[in-house]
């Protein structure tokens, strides 16, 4: 099983920000676009899914984590 990265838009669908690694610290680099993106009342989210990440581009199985962005 591969845990993977959603961000959660305030009322858009999930996006995919990618299968995360099962060991070591995890740094992703954003694409601009998708940076600009980001807002208070999004959420980041993880969720357990099948090797290699969703099979639909959609979260498929449980989400074990919320966290909201923070400005720094």
């Amino acid at each position: 099983r591969d845990f993977e990265l959603w961000l959660v838009d305030d009322g858009a669908k999930p996006v995919s920000m990618g299968v995360l690694p099962s060991t070591g610290v995890t740094r992703l680099k954003l694409k601009p676009e998708l940076a600009v993106k980001i807002s208070a009342g999004d959420a980041f989210a993880i969720s357990d899914e099948p090797k290699g990440g969703s099979p639909t581009g959609e979260a498929t199985g449980p989400v074990i984590a919320v966290g909201a962005p923070t400005e720094i």
